[in-house]
């Protein structure tokens, strides 16, 4: 098995920080290429891409295609985990210590040249709003409410038959929150999922509504002990 690698633990004197995440198994290159394969099928009524791609004969092709680049591009910033070798449960998580500004828009000038192939199944105005949707929907939010290192989660999925892996999964993410001093922010386009991470210890920070579309976009975050206990503080 391939483990989170410990090249971001933080040494305080002499002892050094355990790190939640080395429970968790991380993707091989292979299984990174197959990946967006497995998205298409999982996302596929996932209320973004329906509204973006209503053809149900193109719409696993185009999410597949676009979470190819898209996830070629994060993949210098984010960690791709899952529960172990078998892939049951699937998370990717962006790391904003990672984050270089000069290539990462370097890198997303790229992938939106890539992305004009979707034009030919789409045409141009459905891609034009696809693409809207998609900036409008970004992780951009974040900024308004975290001015330190954070995790993003990108993308979490599990296999229909193993669903209850997605708590341990996650709940080893918000661990290494903890550990690293970070909080994690998340987005979700369906009240369900925003309940769902709400019982998982997220706090509901914001609603994106496009009036066009209709979409939503919860934006969450989990925020670490220390933190939290402030943020009780000031409130309180």
């Amino acid at each position: 098995m391939i483990c989170y690698n410990d090249i971001d633990k933080v040494q305080i004197g002499i002892a050094v920080k355990p790190m939640a995440l080395e429970n968790l198994y991380q993707l091989s290159e292979e299984q990174c290429r197959r990946l967006p394969r497995q998205l298409s099928e999982a996302f596929f009524a996932y209320p973004l891409f329906c509204a973006s791609f209503p053809d149900e004969t193109t719409r696993k092709e185009c999410i597949a295609f676009f979470m190819t680049h898209y996830l070629q591009m994060l993949k210098p910033y984010a960690m791709f985990l899952a529960d172990s070798e078998e892939m049951n449960a699937v998370m990717v998580v962006y790391d904003s210590r990672r984050f270089e500004r000069k290539a990462y828009w370097q890198a997303l000038l790229r992938m939106d040249l890539k992305l004009l192939y979707i034009v030919r199944l789409l045409g141009i105005r459905r891609s034009i709003r696809f693409a809207m949707d998609w900036d409008a929907f970004s992780k951009r939010w974040v900024r308004y409410f975290e001015r330190n290192a954070y995790f993003h989660l990108e993308l979490l999925y599990a296999k229909e038959e193993k669903k209850n892996t997605l708590v341990n999964v996650l709940g080893e993410l918000i661990d290494e929150g903890d550990i690293m001093d970070m909080n994690i922010s998340v987005k979700a386009s369906d009240k369900e999922s925003a309940l769902w991470y709400e019982r998982m210890g997220f706090v509901l920070m914001n609603t994106i509504v496009d009036e066009e579309s209709g979409l939503h976009q919860y934006c969450l975050i989990a925020r670490h002990h220390k933190e939290q206990k402030s943020w009780i503080q000031d409130i309180g």
